[in-house]
């Protein structure tokens, strides 16, 4: 395992869908998800890989995380023709997402390799005139501690990418989804794993640091439902 914190000098990128869905489409959603939505970005050129999630403590309940090699992956003719024109399928379950929740992300460091069972996620805002402390401070010290950690395996820091939301937002089908600013995510191969990352994502040790939970109060933890990659 790399325990030191990288930033590399071309950012790759996340893109989070993070949503609720009717109780009563939920088999039929998830089959369309894993089988066809999740294929039809994964497959798209420069991205990397797409994940599935289910929340254990957290709202809404299904997360969706794909990675790409640059945002400008996701600023593509061959992504935004996705946005563009929607299949039935994504017609007939898109528009009835609830409580979704975005993000369009440059990774800005990231720590450890693989992939967990468990992934704990933070969203979160910072005071301007100490974010780039903060993000120092994460890339040099917090995530290369934490990974070291009994089972937590990696550690990912990413922001949002203006830019990116801004080619997308045209072809949204939806309105009032949340974006985020920033997001700490990390990868857990065990329940203790997980439970350390929550405690080191304690909100009140991270406003020493200027940065609070940004659309939910605390850590939310999710567990694997599907991976597909590239």
């Amino acid at each position: 395992m790399t325990a030191a914190a990288s930033a590399p000098d071309v950012k790759r990128a996340l893109l989070l869908v993070w949503t609720d869905i009717p109780t009563n489409l939920e088999t039929e959603f998830n089959d369309w998800y894993n089988r066809e939505h999740l294929r039809e970005r994964v497959e798209v050129p420069g991205f990397i890989r797409g994940r599935r999630f289910a929340a254990i403590s957290a709202a809404p309940k299904y997360l969706a995380l794909y990675e790409a090699r640059s945002a400008e992956v996701m600023q593509s003719e061959a992504y935004l023709r996705l946005k563009r024109t929607r299949d039935a399928h994504t017609l007939q379950f898109a528009p009835l997402f609830r409580n979704t929740i975005k993000a369009t992300c440059d990774i800005v460091a990231h720590a450890g390799a693989g992939e967990g069972a468990f992934l704990v996620l933070l969203p979160i805002t910072a005071d301007p005139e100490r974010l780039a402390s903060f993000r120092d401070w994460v890339s040099k010290t917090f995530f290369s501690q934490l990974v070291q950690s009994t089972g937590v395996m990696a550690a990912t820091y990413a922001a949002r990418n203006s830019t990116t939301r801004a080619a997308s937002a045209a072809h949204d089908v939806r309105s009032g989804d949340q974006h985020l600013e920033n997001v700490l995510l990390i990868e857990a191969a065990s329940e203790l794993g997980a439970n350390i990352a929550m405690s080191h994502l304690n909100p009140q040790a991270l406003e020493r640091h200027g940065v609070r939970p940004h659309v939910v109060a605390e850590p939310c933890v999710f567990r694997v439902l599907y991976t597909l990659h590239a």
